[in-house]
């Protein structure tokens, strides 16, 4: 049941001020029952809910609070503290608007290290939780299956303190307003901030309204929008400009004391080095890919990136290994093997996607949200090494070699004289400290890479949150279609094959749109828009691939439903439907961070889309949205990353390639292998036999019509919008071809 905000605060006002005329006020800790929301049949008392107990804490331990048999392991493993806590629902929402209390959020994620922390330190404490039972209503919110109430009261913490993370730490009136906001405390000073707001919400309650009236107007701001604008090549260049004065010119990244991946950041810096071969931005962008691969943000044992590193060098990871990441770091090192014509960044990729199917991969289709940063109660632990552990596997001579090639030392560089692994000593160096060549060190990590990964398993592995994440799967689809293409290996296609075709049939709803995520099989939260531009983008990829039509279509629809479900008047699109209420505020999130906004992934997909099928109602539909939003873009630089990305791509040339051939013949194998070693990211592709496209492929797309081979031989032909080159039948034609209006 979708809870109506307005009715619901309508309605027990309206009771509460009935209870108050006839009755005295209902003390705190005392039973309260809820006026029914609906009209019971004539000549039929309308059902009472069970009155809420104050229940002692070692009760609520004993028997579990209310988050108890929730699908989401983040708020699963809250189910036993002394905290009465909810999820966000009817139940709770009502409980603070029939006894007028405020209520305490606190949002986070399962693998959150901080969140762990602060439950330990604060929630597990049954005089916190004493507390905080009588004067509350708390509410726990896994922030990765509610984005949305995310976003809402991420704001506002930002706009209090001027930052924001996890864990989330918000106060509420009951008309849920927030007049307080932080993330992390302490238990000490958690206290004193729950008794001060305690205060303050019964003695200067006119202040908390006005408080919460100015951050709701503050959360519901959104950029204007100015028709009739353009991206021009001016802003882009900027953004260039802007991102080289913050590189790092010693460790790469941008100049900061932790470092983020953020890949659709570097994802523009590179298309925008393919479109204008500017030597400077390839020197901080490769330097970048260079240190993230061979530090210790990357797990050099196990594969797969970590989410950061809380210092400058990227050497200490906070140890969350994350499935956006992840995803998003394989395509981004897949498309940079191509532009810096680099093999040791496609050997990274396959490193990530090989982890991915390994660690983080249901069989049946899907892949995992995230691992822990915690493993035996510790962050970290499960992922560093001494030189006495390599030692005791390798022997004194080859784990002296290892200790020296991963950067494992005695004294060590994290805590406990333990050591995060790293791959910063090449292994002709390694091979002169020691007296071997080059070619022994390397025989010597073939060998024991495995073995280490193997001890390494028999250790506490840090927890698994198995739910899957629409928008997040739509990543991992995109990177291993990626993969696929670029690569050959089947086990890529197998996998994005098997997760499309899982989200389509347990993340649809009944009635259309998609569900959020789901928790062992059961779907549920209403999607984002994150969620169907991520998953259109990788339904886009997996269609280049494979060139199966299923994925085309999907996407298509997807498309739609977005217009339907999200569209605003000023164009782009909202972040939520308009079904759920209880929303104070339906925001518009244009800004690309450690993933890009659901806006720019939708405008790729409709750009892609529009060169696939000819559809000039798309085409038209990402120029009139980045001319509206042209002027937010050139003042949010690389904040705006993803839209820059589309804006390159409309200002193209942006190609669709045709190849026509029998798909056995090696003239068509050469032509795709010299597109796949290009890899554009300004063209799309589609293959039809040697006789032109089928009935089916005509129909979805037309600009196929006539695209068939000549006189015997495969052909492709490169277009822009209806408009083609010379068709090819040589390679590097071909390439020379797709490279004119881009450099590399």
């Amino acid at each position: 049941m979708v809870v109506s905000r307005s009715t619901l605060v309508i309605a027990l006002s309206a009771a509460l001020m009935a209870c108050q005329a006839k009755e005295p006020a209902v003390q705190e800790g005392a039973a309260a029952t809820v006026a029914p929301q609906d009209e019971a049949p004539t000549g039929s008392a309308a059902p009472e809910k069970p009155a809420w107990t104050l229940r002692p804490t070692a009760q609520i331990q004993a028997e579990g609070n209310h988050l108890k048999g929730e699908g989401s392991v983040y708020l699963t493993q809250h189910a036993f503290n002394p905290l009465e806590w909810y999820p966000w629902g009817e139940e709770a929402l009502e409980r603070a608007i029939k006894e007028d209390k405020p209520i305490f959020l606190s949002i986070g994620y399962a693998s959150c290290h901080w969140c762990h922390v602060m439950e330990h330190e604060v929630f597990e404490k049954e005089d916190v939780a004493a507390y905080m039972n009588e004067h509350f209503v708390n509410i726990k919110v896994d922030r990765e299956e509610r984005p949305d109430l995310d976003a809402i009261y991420m704001t506002a913490v930002q706009r209090l303190t001027g930052g924001g993370g996890w864990p989330m730490t918000v106060l509420l009136t009951p008309s849920l307003k927030p007049f307080f906001g932080g993330t992390y405390f302490p238990k000490r000073r958690f206290m004193a901030i729950a008794k001060d707001a305690v205060d303050r919400f019964k003695n200067q309650r006119n202040d908390v309204e006005s408080e919460g009236d100015r951050l709701h107007a503050q959360i519901s701001e959104i950029p204007d929008a100015r028709p009739g604008g353009r991206i021009g090549e001016a802003s882009l260049q900027r953004i260039i400009s802007r991102a080289k004065g913050a590189f790092d010119a010693k460790w790469g990244g941008l100049q900061g004391r932790r470092k983020f991946p953020t890949p659709a950041r570097w994802r523009y810096l590179v298309h925008a080095y393919r479109k204008w071969g500017d030597e400077g931005l390839a020197e901080g962008v490769r330097r970048t890919l260079d240190r993230m691969a061979d530090g210790g943000i990357f797990d050099q044992v196990g594969g797969g990136f970590y989410r950061y590193t809380v210092e400058p060098t990227w050497l200490i990871p906070h140890f969350e290994k994350m499935l956006y990441d992840n995803g998003q770091l394989a395509s981004l090192y897949i498309e940079a093997a191509a532009a810096f014509a680099e093999p040791r960044y496609l050997n990274v990729a396959r490193e990530v996607l090989d982890f991915m199917l390994k660690e983080m991969h249901e069989p049946a289709g899907g892949f995992y949200a995230s691992y822990d940063a915690d493993s035996g109660g510790e962050e970290g632990t499960f992922y560093v090494w001494t030189p006495k552990e390599l030692r005791a596997i390798a022997g004194e001579s080859d784990g002296e070699v290892l200790a020296l090639l991963l950067g494992v030392t005695e004294g060590g560089n994290f805590e406990h004289k333990t050591s995060v692994v790293t791959r910063r000593i090449s292994m002709g160096e390694v091979g002169k400290r020691t007296g071997r060549t080059a070619k022994a060190v390397e025989a010597i990590w073939a060998k024991y890479r495995p073995i280490l990964y193997d001890v390494r398993a028999k250790r506490i592995w840090p927890g698994l949150d198995k739910k899957l994440v629409t928008a997040w799967n739509g990543l991992a689809i995109g990177a291993m279609a990626k993969g696929f293409a670029a690569t050959g290996d089947v086990r890529y296609r197998d996998a994005a094959q098997k997760t499309a075709d899982l989200l389509w049939e347990r993340h649809r709803r009944p009635g259309g749109g998609l569900y959020r995520a789901s928790n062992q099989g059961k779907a549920e939260h209403l999607a984002i828009l994150d969620d169907y531009g991520f998953l259109a983008v990788g339904l886009l990829d997996l269609f280049e691939a494979t060139g199966e039509l299923r994925h085309l279509e999907r996407a298509k629809t997807l498309l739609e439903e977005a217009d339907q479900r999200f569209a605003r008047e000023e164009g782009a699109w909202f972040l939520t439907e308009v079904v759920d209420e209880t929303l104070i505020a339906r925001t518009f999130d244009p800004y690309d961070s450690v993933r890009p906004s659901g806006n720019s992934s939708l405008l790729e997909a409709n750009l892609r889309y529009s060169a696939i099928t000819g559809s000039t109602q798309r085409h038209k539909l990402v120029e009139t949205t980045l001319g509206a939003y042209a002027s937010m873009v050139s003042r949010g630089g690389l904040g705006t990353a993803g839209w820059a990305t589309v804006a390159l791509m409309l200002g193209g040339p942006f190609y669709d390639v045709v190849f026509a051939g029998d798909p056995n013949a090696e003239d068509l194998k050469s032509l795709k292998a010299e597109y796949v070693a290009l890899s554009p990211s300004w063209g799309v592709r589609t293959t039809v036999t040697a006789a032109g496209p089928s009935p089916e492929q005509l129909k979805a797309m037309p600009p196929l019509m006539a695209k068939t081979a000549r006189d015997g031989a495969s052909r492709a032909y490169v277009c822009v919008r209806g408009t083609c080159k010379k068709p090819t039948g040589d390679p590097r034609e071909l390439r020379a071809q797709v490279l004119d209006g881009w450099t590399r």
